[in-house]
């Protein structure tokens, strides 16, 4: 058992909670992730611990709420607390010991309102309307220093956030993949037998300002590191075909072979003709006359 007992509150409990259903094998459950009428997620009852085989992951309770929710873990403990008040009353503590704290964590993920990102966006010529429907304005704070950070976020499949600021700061919360289907919702099941992969959220974002519209007419995967290729394997694999815009530089270069060869004689083509004289397509679409942060684009192609 664990020593946080919040840990030990069910998991059916907690699925329920999430809107999942129990499916007709023991111990399966619809994943909370995704639309499904056949249950691909397990639990273990003994040990309160789930896998989940559509995006091949589990973990704890707190796990599954922080990746469904996508909220800190804090915000997790908030809510399965609520599942179980007798531990309140009974004066438990809802959190772990104070060494395991991380060093920095999210406060807030909302709606993008700040004037430095928004400039941001402006200056990356991506509409605002746009970066809404895909990205969030996370709010991170440092308690070592006593300061906040306000940047761009991307939800990943591992149920954090990729970051990026206006200053060239790349990071994440949890190293993941984003997944989105052709509806432009996050999604780790695959919609279309074709999928686009990029290297990070303002690829795709320039991609789609290119393209005229707010959604993709095929999957998406934004690897947010071309260090989670092989986290990319499984879902890149169950397509017929990839479209890569991988960076113009000898990183890119060896993820499109690796696609390459994870993809065994389907089709897979290179887009990084198109951006040539640029190092990706978003440095391409800064560099583009006709497109700026005031277009409109339509819902879809």
């Amino acid at each position: 058992m664990f020593e946080n007992p919040l840990y030990n509150i069910p998991l059916d409990r907690v699925l329920e909670a999430l809107g999942s259903r129990p499916g007709k094998e023991k111990n399966m459950w619809t994943s909370p992730m995704r639309d499904e009428h056949k249950a691909s997620l397990h639990i273990d009852p003994a040990k309160n611990v789930w896998y989940d085989f559509g995006i091949t992951r589990g973990g704890t309770n707190v796990d599954l709420v922080m990746m469904v929710r996508r909220c800190t873990q804090q915000e997790a403990y908030r809510f399965l607390a609520k599942l179980a008040p007798e531990l309140l009353k009974a004066g438990a503590t809802i959190q772990k010991p104070e060494e395991q704290k991380p060093s920095t964590y999210i406060k807030a993920a909302r709606e993008i309102q700040n004037k430095y990102l928004l400039q941001y966006l402006e200056s990356r010529k991506i509409p605002l309307e746009l970066a809404r429907r895909y990205l969030k304005e996370i709010v991170i704070f440092d308690p070592s220093k006593n300061v906040h950070y306000t940047l761009l976020g991307i939800p990943n499949n591992a149920g954090a956030y990729a970051l990026r600021g206006p200053n060239g700061f790349k990071g994440t919360n949890k190293a993941g993949i984003t997944t989105i289907n052709k509806e432009g919702k996050f999604s780790a099941k695959p919609s279309t037998s074709k999928v686009a992969v990029f290297e990070g959220m303002f690829d795709f974002l320039s991609w789609r300002v290119m393209q005229s519209s707010e959604l993709p007419s095929c999957d998406v995967i934004i690897l947010n590191s071309v260090n989670n290729l092989q986290r990319a394997a499984d879902y890149i694999k169950q397509h017929d075909s990839a479209t890569c815009f991988m960076d113009n530089d000898a990183a890119g270069e060896r993820c499109y072979q690796g696609i390459r060869d994870m993809m065994d004689g389907k089709d897979v083509t290179d887009m990084s003709d198109l951006y040539g004289d640029f190092k990706d397509i978003s440095e391409m679409l800064e560099a583009s006359r006709g497109y700026s942060a005031n277009m409109t684009l339509s819902p879809s192609m």
